[in-house]
């Protein structure tokens, strides 16, 4: 029973939205409007793809110098023989 109520609210919650009449524009109309939101976003994707590749080279820098380190402290390591 609880199952079938609830597939009946969600059925007109779904149909009261489709039934709206008032539109909310979420995009500009004007072209000048347009090319500002396509250049923003262009600025944004340029900006994130360029943290994505200073934190691969920083990881690189540091995996290069935990090598050194370990190396280094191989050479210092006591032989047994």
């Amino acid at each position: 029973m609880k199952r079938i109520l609830f597939c009946l609210v969600l059925f007109f919650l779904q149909a009261a939205i489709l039934w709206a009449e008032t539109k909310i524009d979420v995009f500009p109309p004007t072209p000048y409007d347009q090319a500002t939101v396509y250049i923003n976003l262009g600025f944004f994707w340029a900006g994130i793809i360029g943290l994505v590749i200073l934190l691969r080279l920083k990881l690189k820098e540091l995996e290069r110098t935990q090598k050194m380190e370990q190396e280094e402290a191989e050479k210092e390591a006591p032989l047994l023989e």
